[in-house]
């Protein structure tokens, strides 16, 4: 038997959210085991009760999960030294890194070692994630649904069969959040130019996309309808909307999309 439930490689900001997800979900704090290369960092984690280790290897060979946190680029690294004990230890590996392929990572694991691809977005570390999963043909479904329940408990989840789409959704979701930011950051500049202060004017428009968000969320209208009901003929709203559709915004928008997907493509080559 293993001796953590959840062994985390790459105890950053995402890790963390992920690993306190799971202790929130009823997991004790000492069976997440964390891997640092930092010992200060090591010292705070422990201090909040996690187990933690400077040894990733051993720590994928203690863990009933193991998740992979690290960024894409320290991907080779990882993988070159969990395949020196992959054979003899078969954990549920649990990937968040964008366009890491199930292929590259069952050519240093094996492709009887059962993963699940995670995409979520920073919003996460606030209970507020919206997370995308696929498994691997060696991962089961009830493996697939464990992972999911972790997830569910930290936002909402989409579970899709094909892993491309993990790489096609990254722009609505993974992405999405610094296209919100940069809006929110250009609409409090804007009224700065009308004499409404940037954190007024923040404040009121981070309030206005929960609202929008919210109703959107209900169902009962398309984003479209929603759209009709503000502009009042004639009046202040429709003439915004006029100068976003000879802007081209969802051109512009789509474009951006398209990039971030081709970038997607181009990590997992």
């Amino acid at each position: 038997m293993k001796k953590y439930r959840l062994g985390v490689i790459g105890a950053g900001n995402m890790g963390m959210a992920i690993a306190r997800g799971m202790v929130a979900a009823g997991t004790p704090a000492a069976e997440v085991l964390l891997f640092n290369r930092t010992p200060e960092k090591r010292a705070d984690r422990a201090a909040e009760g996690f187990s933690v280790t400077d040894d990733y290897v051993s720590l994928y060979q203690q863990s009933e999960t193991v998740l992979l946190a690290v960024k894409p680029q320290t991907f080779p690294e990882v993988l070159g030294h969990l395949a020196e004990v992959a054979k003899a230890n078969q954990p549920l590996v649990v990937s968040i890194a964008a366009g890491v392929s199930f292929a590259k990572i069952e050519a240093a694991l094996g492709a009887n070692c059962p993963i699940v691809r995670v995409m979520p977005n920073t919003p996460l570390m606030l209970g507020e994630g919206a997370t995308e999963l696929v498994k691997n043909a060696a991962a089961t479904d009830e493996q697939l649904a464990r992972v999911r329940a972790l997830f569910d408990s930290m936002g909402v989840t989409v579970v899709f069969t094909a892993e491309d789409k993990l790489n096609d959704v990254i722009p609505f979701a993974g992405s999405a959040p610094a296209y919100i930011y940069t809006f929110a950051d250009a609409m409090a500049r804007s009224a700065e130019n009308y004499g409404v202060a940037y954190d007024d004017a923040l404040k009121l428009f981070c309030q206005t996309l929960i609202g929008a968000a919210k109703m959107m969320l209900k169902g009962d209208h398309t984003p479209d309808e929603l759209v009709r009901a503000v502009c009042s003929p004639g009046g202040t709203t429709l003439e915004a909307m006029q100068v976003l559709r000879e802007r081209d915004l969802a051109g512009i928008l789509d474009q951006a999309n398209r990039n971030c997907i081709r970038r997607a493509y181009e990590l997992g080559k």
